[in-house]
């Protein structure tokens, strides 16, 4: 996590935050995680899974990204400027795409 720190933050941060805090829960995790950056902070659900059915991720991706400036793959960038910031609302948690994401992550 700390060699992904980065001195050209992402510009549209706050957009790309509340992008995938909107994305579709997947799979819960309950529970809190402490911050890998700062000990002092802990991050609710962390581990929980969500998508905007194509790209998954972890819950605490986005506290990291809202509070660090921290290196982002620029494909999922360029995915959801391309969305205009929108993930779909239509994600079926049902397909089997997540169920082999979620044990390959287990």
């Amino acid at each position: 996590m700390r060699s992904s720190r980065t001195d050209q933050p992402v510009d549209d941060r706050n957009l790309v935050a509340e992008y995938m805090r909107a994305a579709t829960p997947v799979f819960d995790v309950p529970g809190d995680v402490t911050d890998l950056l700062d000990v002092t902070k802990s991050i609710r659900s962390g581990p929980s899974l969500v998508s905007d059915g194509e790209w998954i991720w972890r819950v605490d991706s986005v506290h990291y990204l809202e509070n660090y400036a921290l290196e982002i793959p620029a494909e999922f960038l360029d995915h959801v400027r391309g969305r205009n910031y929108r993930p779909s609302s239509d994600v079926d948690v049902s397909d089997v795409k997540f169920d082999a994401a979620i044990t390959a992550y287990f």
